[in-house]
């Protein structure tokens, strides 16, 4: 099995990245700002595994926790795009630089950050 380690972007990246677009755009007048979860979530999602390629386990936990933070603001009926992002940021920054730091890093500048970890690296765990 061949394999490309570092930034990739493909056509299907970039229609569900203007389909996104479009979406926010058109679902804005009836959902207001609750919109912003669908250029956020893909915007993460595009950064974890096409970026930075972090480990499965990290993007589960990001989710867990953006679904938590999320319904919790939800509930309040008070929605905070600042008070979500307050706490998704600092993980998002947390987990990228741990990912970065680890011998099997494959994401964008992973020859610099890891010229040893030429060989295929494992996304598990």
């Amino acid at each position: 099995m061949s394999y490309a380690a570092g930034f990739r972007f493909s056509r299907i990246d970039a229609i569900v990245i203007v389909a996104c677009a479009f979406l926010t755009w058109f679902a804005w007048k009836a959902l207001g700002s609750l919109t912003l979860v669908f250029p956020v979530t893909l915007g993460h999602f595009f950064l974890f595994c096409n970026v930075f390629r972090i480990r499965r386990s990290y993007e589960l936990i990001w989710s867990g926790v953006y679904v938590a933070n999320l319904a919790y603001w939800v509930l309040l009926r008070d929605l905070s795009w600042f008070g979500i992002l307050a706490v998704q940021s600092p993980l998002t920054v947390a987990f990228i630089l741990r990912e970065m730091r680890d011998p099997r890093y494959h994401g964008v500048f992973w020859r610099r950050l890891n010229p040893a970890g030429s060989q295929s690296p494992s996304k598990a765990s």
